[in-house]
């Protein structure tokens, strides 16, 4: 059997995390294709159903999600990680009735041997899922003014951060080719949640490491910018050792 997920450049960024999953959870090939601006990951296997609904779902309140936000909000927060943080808080926050929602969904659509289209499932199919999303949009966006205070601001996402649900019980950041890796226990890595390769470090980094919610975040770095930044974030909720 063969399936195919295919989508704009928007979110083709997605499509090798579906490609891992679906190729760790079952005996299958899949294969990455780009024409133009579209990204198609073609699935030949049988069995890779879950694991293929499963990433997907997670794109859609990831990827999705944080696009549909930071196209909607009106955050006067002109730090790139910031802004990053902010929007990974948004739309890390209840995430599982999100993921639900979004599994329901696909599988609704999903038909043996068919063509899913993700742009197309963003534009026209996610009507429930928007409407949530924008009650979060307008939450923000009425109280813009109160953001515009740096102290307030940082107040809102450590309490948004505080209150997501953790995923690991400890991360740790290690260097990485010159960058930096957010691992998990025994310096594994966690391929639970998934995160936009694309994003830069020390941005990724933070995203992943507010994705995950760890109770625990030990540092194996000597980088005082990005340890300053974990703190100011995670410092109330998390402990933060540093191991180097």
């Amino acid at each position: 059997m063969t399936f195919a997920v295919t989508c704009d450049e928007r979110f083709a960024s997605s499509l090798p995390y579906v490609r891992r999953r679906i190729e760790a959870a079952s005996a299958v090939k899949c294969r990455l294709a780009h024409e133009d601006d579209d990204t198609t990951l073609t699935v030949d296997g049988i069995g890779f159903r879950s694991s293929l609904l499963d990433a997907l779902a997670d794109v859609i309140i990831t990827d999705c999600k944080s696009f549909y936000i930071n196209e909607k909000i009106r955050l006067p927060i002109k730090d790139a990680l910031t802004r990053h943080a902010f929007t990974a808080a948004l739309s890390t926050f209840d995430r599982t009735t999100d993921k639900i929602i979004a599994k329901t969904v696909l599988e609704t659509m999903y038909n043996d041997g068919g063509v899913c289209n993700l742009s197309g499932i963003y534009e026209f199919c996610l009507g429930n899922l928007k409407s949530r999303w924008d009650e979060v949009v307008l939450l923000a966006n009425e109280n813009i003014c109160y953001l515009v205070c740096q102290k307030t601001f940082n107040e809102l996402l450590r309490f948004l951060i505080s209150n997501i649900e953790s995923i690991s019980d400890e991360a740790h950041i290690i260097g990485n080719n010159g960058g930096f890796e957010v691992v998990g226990a025994g310096l594994t890595p966690i391929d639970e949640v998934y995160i936009n390769n694309e994003l830069p470090n020390p941005i990724g980094v933070v995203c992943k490491l507010i994705a995950i919610a760890p109770k625990k975040i030990y540092l194996h770095i000597q980088e005082p910018t990005l340890i300053g930044q974990i703190k100011n974030l995670f410092g109330t909720s998390t402990v933060i050792s540093n191991l180097s």
